[in-house]
């Protein structure tokens, strides 16, 4: 089998690659030239050269491919028209160069987020099956790349998945955690009980071949995610106990976050780069759970989380120590 990954060279993609090349596919990877390709050295790949707004770039990408993994999109962006961009109209342009290809056959698998289905009601793990409530201009862009995809999957073989909290080594957003427990504070924004949902980055990856491999997941969306959920709170004393750190917890009530936001955003503006807090990002926090159901997938594809929260968390922190990230 054949595959193009685009947003190979980041955290999900180059562990979606690694697995791939052990399952003996043929992999080309999407990249620009100034792409990173740190996680990519020493692999048999093939480097495709183009922009996601190039189009005759992803005509030569998509070509003889059996199966697009599409993993590249936008998660921190100035406005709400970047994340459109980026996730939506950057899907669209993957999807026409798809057919252009003459490929009826050729799968499409998109890799959305837990954010197009919104957050979780009443502490239930939301299904595939429950209306769609994006909360944050990410999402909402992430769930109209969604609609195009479904629309493409009516005479084309396509799947969405879309995975909660992803962790693991590479990843550089909880990394932030690692480090502020490592300096010995637990911190615990609105009190620490949100519920989350996670799954350990090779779990994902596993889930994700497997739907490029039935054809029973062609026109489905799959929430991927580990059973087992969290609280902020359990999951900052896992990461104490993983690194061996005796750790305070510090409250952080949301009004601060909330003005925190507001000073991000202020300097984002002065500076022209994405704020790193912003109102999207407080109003994830202020829900009382982002939850999903992996039962569909259970039950159509056979997918089940391995890796538990414990044992993922002290690999991570041993990668993170190992590599000179901690």
């Amino acid at each position: 089998m054949r595959a193009l990954v685009t947003g190979s060279n980041g955290f999900i993609g180059s562990f979606l690659v690694e697995r791939l090349l052990d399952k003996d596919w043929k992999v080309r990877c999407l990249v620009r030239k100034t792409s990173n390709l740190r996680w990519l050295e020493g692999l048999d790949i093939e480097l495709a050269y183009g922009e996601m707004f190039d189009i005759s770039s992803l005509h030569g990408a998509v070509k003889n491919a059996d199966v697009v993994f599409h993993l590249a999109g936008v998660t921190k962006g100035k406005s709400e028209q970047d994340y459109i961009r980026g996730n939506y109209q950057a899907t669209i342009n993957m999807l026409k160069a798809c057919q252009d290809s003459g490929g009826a056959s050729k799968k499409f698998i998109l890799i959305s987020s837990q954010a197009a289905g919104g957050p979780s009601r009443d502490n239930s793990p939301l299904s595939e099956e429950e209306a769609t409530s994006p909360i944050s201009a990410y999402g909402r862009s992430k769930k109209m790349a969604e609609q195009a995809v479904l629309e493409y999957s009516q005479q084309h073989p396509a799947t969405i998945i879309r995975p909660p909290s992803v962790y693991g080594p590479r990843d550089i957003d909880f990394l932030q955690l690692f480090k502020i427990v490592n300096r010995g504070v637990i911190p615990k924004p609105g009190g620490g009980n949100q519920k989350i949902s996670i799954i350990h980055v090779q779990d994902l990856v596993d889930g994700i071949l497997q739907t490029a491999e039935k054809e029973i997941a062609n026109g489905e969306i799959f929430f991927l995610s580990h059973d087992q959920p969290a609280t902020f709170d359990e999951l900052g004393r896992i990461v104490a106990d993983a690194l061996g750190t005796k750790a305070i917890t510090l409250p952080i009530p949301l009004w601060a976050i909330q003005g925190a936001s507001l000073i991000s955003s202020g300097f984002s503006k002065i500076s022209g780069r994405p704020a790193l807090l912003n109102k999207d990002k407080v109003l994830e926090m202020k829900q009382p759970a982002w939850l999903c159901s992996a039962a569909k997938a259970q039950k159509l594809l056979g997918f089940q989380a391995k890796i538990d929260l414990i044992e993922g968390m002290k690999q991570t922190a041993e990668w993170y120590k190992n590599i000179g990230w901690l």
